[in-house]
């Protein structure tokens, strides 16, 4: 996400929008720091290959299953550098009503608000 294309959301300091095939290194980057991966996979880092072709299809794909719901790339709006991912999607099988937000950050974005 360049920070220039399909912004979902604009505020003072983040542009967020969708994902393109181009962000597999933006993703293998982030998702191969052992620290951002602690508390989801224990440490162990993404494999480019489960990257390619299991996570950011389904980040792609995943605006068209839900509409209103996704993943989005969060880019700094004074760098436009990539500091990590959002997303809101439906919390299990209680419906619309509830909605799950995770994110993803680098460290260098951590405790920044």
């Amino acid at each position: 996400m360049d920070g220039k294309t399909d912004v979902f959301l604009q505020s003072d300091r983040l542009l967020l929008g969708r994902f393109t095939p181009d962000d597999v290194d933006l993703l293998v980057e982030l998702d191969s720091d052992s620290e951002v991966m602690h508390y989801i996979t224990g440490g162990r880092a993404t494999s480019r290959v489960e990257i390619v072709n299991d996570v950011l299809p389904a980040s792609l794909d995943y605006h068209r299953r839900y509409g209103g719901f996704g993943f989005w790339a969060a880019v700094e709006q004074s760098t436009g550098r990539f500091i990590g991912w959002f997303h809101l999607r439906p919390a299990g099988d209680d419906g619309p009503d509830e909605v799950e937000l995770g994110y993803r950050s680098r460290r260098d974005a951590w405790g920044r608000g």
